[in-house]
């Protein structure tokens, strides 16, 4: 017979890892046997602060024209300036609050598309399921970045549009990530029995679905923050993201083309920061996998 407490409480189950739950002390423990999460967070730490103070570290005004066209950097300019004489340096940390807010706000959208479509169709099962992944099968049958060009051209060149553009793409790919662990869940013991008991479904996938859903997706949210910035450099690259003059690293890259031969510098900046923010949320993502994926943990 079933006990009355069962809905509520953790039950272990054979094959089914518990989610993650790491404490200070253990955090800090696993951290120090992950250096890539350490490089990882202080990597993208020091994106993230320089973009929450750009206005105060930026030098100069990022759209004004203050000085002669192209000058080499120096002790005036530390990066120099560009075609129009505009501070690379104030350009470049004025591009990394537009790199994350555009990319941050993307994968949001990905996330409430994506992770939602996941947990409802492993939880409804049948028709829902087979109806949703194979609308996901047909997004993922698309390359990533002809998508988001397709959807952009579409709706035309706004920040806004890049950020609903990026999120419709990597959609699946959290769908597909949400998708696995939601059926493993549902067929366990303790939810057929929640279930008996009169728990409704929102409650049941919120106690029970989500928390084993949360790791993993947690881990794609980081990995996918690195192609949503490489994705909204690279439509900005072809004039379809970010227009003149805010600042954009893919923009500034655009601009360097046509002077890479005569001065590189004034592309090595902007595509130096790009390199290193992907590679920061990259590391990122996979210590978080080593941190969190139950079969890679050691206790």
């Amino acid at each position: 017979m079933t006990e009355p407490g069962v809905a509520s409480r953790a039950v272990a189950v054979p094959g089914l890892a518990p989610p993650a739950r790491l404490g200070g002390a253990r955090l800090r423990r696993a951290l120090r046997q992950t250096p890539v999460a350490v490089i990882g967070t202080v990597t993208v730490g020091l994106v993230v602060l320089t973009a929450l103070l750009a206005p105060v570290l930026a030098p100069y005004d990022p759209v004004a024209q203050i000085a002669k066209p192209l000058l080499s950097p120096g002790r005036d300019f530390l990066a120099g300036t560009d075609e129009f004489g505009r501070d690379e340096l104030s350009r470049l940390i004025a591009g990394a609050r537009v790199s994350l807010y555009v990319g941050g706000l993307a994968v949001l959208i990905a996330l409430a598309l994506g992770g939602t479509s996941g947990v409802l169709a492993g939880f409804c099962g049948g028709w829902v399921d087979d109806l949703t992944m194979r609308a996901m099968d047909i997004l993922l049958s698309l390359p990533a970045l002809v998508l988001a060009i397709a959807i952009t051209s579409v709706l035309g060149s706004s920040l806004t549009n890049v950020m609903l553009a990026i999120g419709i793409v990597y959609a699946p790919t959290f769908a597909r990530v949400a998708r696995a662990p939601t059926l493993a869940v549902v067929r366990v013991p303790y939810i057929e029995a929640a279930r008996a008991l009169g728990a409704s479904a929102p409650r049941v996938v919120l106690r029970h679905v989500v928390p084993n859903v949360a790791a993993p997706v947690l881990v794609q949210t980081t990995v996918s923050l690195s192609t949503a910035i490489l994705t909204e450099a690279a439509l900005s690259f072809l004039g379809l993201g970010t227009q003149p003059p805010t600042a954009s690293w893919g923009l500034m890259l655009s601009a360097a083309r046509q002077y890479m031969l005569i001065d590189p510098w004034i592309a090595l900046f902007p595509g130096g920061a790009i390199a290193l923010t992907v590679l920061g949320f990259n590391l990122l993502g996979d210590g978080l996998r080593d941190l969190l994926d139950p079969r890679l943990r050691v206790e």
